[in-house]
C-alpha cells in the first residue's frame, strides 16, 4: 500500500512540475508545444520590423537568432498568461491571438507589441493613466475614437478600451498610423505613441531627439527576446 501511495505522490509531483515549467517560458522546452493551437506568427513581417526597430543592431541580436522558428505563437500566449492577473487569465488565448493577428495586419513584430504593453500597463487591462489613458496599451478615449473611425474599428465609447482585445486592436492601429506619419523611423513613431506626434515634431524642430520612452520600450523588447532565445529548443519552421 505504501508503494502504491508513493507512486501516486510521484505522479502528482511530476504533473505539478510539468505544469510549472509550461507556465514559465524561461524553462519550458518548446518542442513539446502544440504550435498549431494558435495562429502562426508572420515571420517575414516579424523580421522586417525587428530590423526597422534595431537597425544595425539587428545583426547578431536575439531577434535574428530566432529567424525561421515557429513556436513564437505559444511563447506569446505563455507570456500573456503569466503576466495577467487571475481574473483575466481566461482571456489569455484571445489576447495572444489578437496580438498575433493584428501584428500581421500591420506588418509588425508581435514581440514589440508585448514590449509596448509591458511598458504601458504591465499587462493590466484596467490600468488608468494620469491623462485619462485606459487599458493594456494606455490609449486616451478621444484618440481611440478618432483612430477607430479612421480604421473602421468598432467603437462603443470608452468602455471599449477596457476590453483587452479591442484595446490592442485600437492601439496597434494608432501605432501603425504614427509609423506611417514618421516614415518608419522607429525612435520617432514609438516616442510619438507616448508623447504625441506634435510634441515629437517640436523636439525635432529644436534638434532634440525624443528617446526616453523609446529606450524603455526597446529595453523591454530586448529582454523579451533574450529570454526567448534562452529556450534553445524552439521548433524550426517548415516551408
Amino acid at each position: 500500500m505504501k508503494t502504491k501511495h508513493l507512486k501516486i505522490g510521484l505522479a502528482l509531483a511530476a504533473a505539478t512540475l510539468t505544469s510549472a515549467l509550461y507556465m514559465n517560458f524561461d524553462f519550458f522546452h518548446w518542442n513539446t508545444v502544440n504550435v498549431s493551437a494558435l495562429e502562426v506568427v508572420n515571420e517575414a513581417s516579424r523580421v522586417e520590423h525587428a530590423k526597422e526597430l534595431l537597425g544595425r543592431n539587428y545583426k547578431g541580436s536575439d531577434a535574428q537568432k530566432l529567424e525561421g522558428r515557429r513556436a513564437l505563437n505559444e511563447m506569446i500566449h505563455t507570456k500573456v498568461q503569466n503576466s495577467l492577473a487571475p481574473r483575466w487569465k481566461a482571456q489569455a488565448r484571445a489576447i495572444a491571438r489578437t496580438v498575433i493577428t493584428e501584428s500581421a495586419k500591420y506588418k509588425m513584430d508581435p514581440v514589440f507589441v508585448l514590449a509596448v504593453v509591458k511598458t504601458e500597463s504591465k499587462f493590466n487591462p484596467l490600468a488608468l493613466g494620469r491623462f485619462g489613458e485606459i487599458g493594456l496599451m494606455q490609449i486616451k478615449p478621444d484618440t481611440a475614437e478618432w483612430i477607430s473611425k479612421k480604421y473602421g474599428i468598432a467603437w462603443n465609447g470608452k468602455k471599449t478600451l477596457e476590453n483587452p482585445s479591442s484595446n490592442i486592436r485600437i492601439g496597434l492601429a494608432y501605432m501603425n498610423y504614427l509609423r506611417t506619419e514618421f516614415n518608419g523611423k522607429a525612435v520617432k513613431y514609438v516616442s510619438a505613441y507616448n508623447m504625441g506626434p506634435k510634441n515629437v515634431r517640436r523636439l525635432l524642430a529644436k534638434n532634440m531627439k525624443p528617446a526616453e520612452y523609446n529606450t524603455r520600450v526597446m529595453k523591454n523588447y530586448g529582454e523579451l527576446y533574450a529570454r526567448i532565445s534562452d529556450s534553445n529548443s524552439l521548433i524550426v519552421a517548415s516551408n
